[in-house]
């Protein structure tokens, strides 16, 4: 997870240019200026996120959750209530891991508040048969228009690996993965040698 953050704080980064303006003084370079690029960068999260996502409903065992994200190489997925069809939670593959505990040794008397419903999530998901049991049921969701630049900060915050896209009627259009990020990144550092060719004309002319 470290590492995946690190990466995500690089690429934060990534579409921004040096604009390099310097004043000599006795033949030394005597301040470097470094900004932004002039225009700013358009790229939205609806550019860049993977649309309609493959979702799993409460009511799918765990066993056709775990065949599902499987088949298709995922490690979660949205969650979707199967009357309504409105984003409920996600399920990723910390959430088997409390399944496949197979018990846990619980205090038989609880303290506050907080720490009765810590206990009853974790003696739900141990016992789960169905996806509704073992989901999360806090899901990240970010609009289509957010920067790519705040939905990898927003990553890197909560330390997670995909984020819902939710049109304005909070309905699920599409899922935001580092994966999604990565890509994006690279269609960004395949301008950045024209950039470099630019600034060293600059330079020389100077």
């Amino acid at each position: 997870m470290k590492s995946i953050s690190s990466l995500l704080s690089i690429l934060l980064g990534i579409g921004s240019c040096l604009d390099l303006a310097s004043s000599f003084s006795a033949g030394h370079v005597s301040r470097i200026f470094v900004s932004t690029p002039t225009k700013a960068n358009a790229r939205r999260v609806k550019d860049c996120m993977t649309p309609n996502p493959i979702t799993l409903k409460t009511t799918d065992t765990v066993e056709k959750a775990i065949s599902v994200l499987l088949s298709n190489s995922f490690n979660g997925a949205p969650v979707i209530d199967p009357v309504t069809g409105n984003l409920v939670g996600v399920i990723s593959a910390f959430d088997f891991l409390s399944k496949e505990e197979a018990g846990a040794l619980l205090p038989f008397e609880a303290g506050d508040l907080e720490e009765q419903q810590e206990m009853a999530m974790m003696a739900r998901r141990i016992v789960a048969t169905t996806v509704g049991d073992l989901m999360s049921e806090a899901a990240l969701t970010v609009s289509m228009d957010m920067t790519m630049k705040d939905a990898a900060e927003l990553m890197i915050k909560d330390r997670c690996h995909r984020l819902c896209v939710v049109d304005d009627d909070n309905n699920l259009v599409g899922v935001l993965a580092t994966s999604d990020v990565m890509r994006d990144a690279i269609s960004v550092l395949q301008a950045l040698p024209a950039a470099r060719d630019s600034v060293d004309t600059t330079a020389e002319e100077i």
